[in-house]
C-alpha cells in the first residue's frame, strides 16, 4: 500500500498519509482466512469479495502515525519516557540491543465495521462476515506498509529495525496499551482507548518497533511462543508461506 508522505506534527511525532486509491486486497489470503485453499473459493464468495473491494475506498479512512523515542533496557522490560513496559523473552530479546523505539498506531476507521454490522442486521451474515475479514486484511496491510516505511527511513540513517510487536501478542499483556497510548496526544489518529484497553475503531493496530545499530530483524519467533490458537501467528505463517512461493 503506497504512502504519499509524512508530516512532523511535533518533535519526533509523525503523521503518515496513505494513498487511498492504492488499497490492495489479496483475495487468495482472504479465501485462506475463511478456510479455502488458493484457487478453490466458491464463485459466490468471489463475487461478493469483488463487490466489497469496489466499496473499500469509500468505506476506509486510513490514519497512521508514529513517535520515535529513546529506549532503555531493564531486567525483562524496557523503558520509554519513564514508562516501563513488561514483556516476555521473545520481545525482550528483540529489543535488548535497541537504542530507540518507533511507537506506532494505525486504523482504517469504523466504516467497514459499520457496514459489516449493517449487513448482519439485515440477516446477510455471509456478507457481513466477508466484510469483517476483508477489513482485518486491510488494516494488517496498512501496518505492514507503515512498518516498512519506518524501517526504510531509519535504515537510511544507518539504523536497523526489528519486527513490530503489539500488546496482546507474545505474552505481552494487552493492558500495557494504556502506557503505549499515553505516549501520544489524546485520540491520536482518531483512535480512542477504552478502560479495558480495547481500541476504537476496532480495526486498528498499535505496537512498537525497535531501532538501533545492533538490532536484527527476525520476524518469525512463533514456534517459541506458548500461546495456542494465536491469530497473529496464523497471519505471519501464511505471509511467510506466500513469500516463499
Amino acid at each position: 500500500m503506497k504512502i504519499i508522505n509524512q508530516e512532523e506534527i511535533k518533535e519526533n511525532l509523525f503523521k503518515v498519509n496513505f494513498d487511498i486509491t492504492e488499497i490492495r486486497i489479496d483475495k487468495e489470503k482472504i479465501a485462506e482466512d475463511i478456510g479455502y485453499q488458493s484457487g478453490e473459493i466458491p464463485e459466490q464468495f468471489d463475487d461478493l469479495l469483488n463487490q466489497i473491494i469496489i466499496e473499500t475506498q469509500t468505506k476506509c479512512n486510513i490514519e497512521a502515525g508514529y513517535k520515535v523515542c529513546d529506549l532503555k533496557i531493564s531486567n525483562q522490560s524496557f523503558i520509554i519516557e519513564n514508562k516501563e513496559f513488561f514483556v516476555d523473552k521473545i520481545i525482550y530479546h528483540q529489543f535488548k540491543n535497541a537504542d530507540h523505539a518507533a511507537v506506532f498506531v494505525c486504523t482504517i476507521g469504523n466504516g467497514m465495521e459499520l457496514w459489516s454490522k449493517e449487513m448482519i442486521a439485515q440477516s446477510d451474515l455471509l456478507m457481513g462476515y466477508l466484510i469483517d475479514v476483508t477489513a482485518s486484511n486491510i488494516v494488517e496491510n496498512v501496518a505492514d506498509s507503515l512498518h516498512d516505511f519506518i524501517g526504510k527511513n531509519y535504515s537510511a540513517k544507518d539504523l536497523h529495525y526489528s519486527n513490530r510487536y503489539s500488546p496482546g501478542y507474545c505474552n505481552w499483556q494487552v493492558t500495557e496499551q494504556q502506557k503505549l497510548f499515553s505516549l501520544f496526544p489524546k485520540n491520536f489518529c482518531i483512535i480512542k482507548l477504552s478502560d479495558t484497553s480495547l481500541m476504537n475503531p476496532i480495526k486498528s493496530i498499535s505496537g512498537i518497533i525497535g531501532l538501533g545499530k545492533k538490532v536484527k530483524y527476525r520476524e518469525y519467533f512463533c514456534d517459541n511462543c506458548g500461546i495456542k490458537d494465536c491469530t497473529h501467528r496464523t497471519y505471519l505463517q501464511r505471509k511467510k508461506s506466500k513469500s516463499l512461493k
